[in-house]
């Protein structure tokens, strides 16, 4: 049974990964999907991390504000001092996909936002990557 599970996650893994990188593909599913199952189904996978880059860039192009918010709520807005797994590893993708799709204005704006939580700033190290996240994202072009 559990042999059997594998398996079938193994396919449909490839199958997803082959599908969520091709071009004509996301096109097809930005202009066509159900938002708001869409939304759920790309959320699960931005949590549990799985193919996270392409998952996110999908979120921002078909829902732009609950795409913002994971950022916000998930990296942002808590405290991630403390958090076990590296809490900041994704966002330097994830602030160029939102330069790059939404612009450089809806980044600073994202960036300057009066809650994003001091707290995170006064560890060294969060707040060293932090900076190298955004740094990394202002420069990418």
């Amino acid at each position: 049974m559990i042999i059997d599970a594998i398996q079938e996650y193994i396919i449909a893994y490839d199958n997803l990964s082959k599908a969520i990188t091709n071009d004509q593909e996301k096109q097809y599913f930005v202009e066509h999907a159900d938002v708001s199952k869409a939304t759920d189904l790309l959320e699960n996978l931005i949590s549990s991390k799985t193919m996270l880059q392409s998952a996110f860039e999908l979120l921002l192009k078909i829902n732009k504000e609950e795409a913002l918010y994971i950022v916000k709520s998930w990296y942002l807005f808590r405290n991630i001092s403390r958090a076990i797994t590296d809490p900041v590893e994704d966002l330097d993708i994830m602030f160029t996909d939102i330069k790059e799709i939404l612009g450089e204005e809806e980044l600073d704006k994202l960036l300057k936002n009066k809650k994003f939580l001091k707290k995170n700033m006064k560890n060294k190290i969060i707040k060293r990557r932090l900076r190298e996240a955004i740094r990394f994202a202002k420069e990418e072009d």
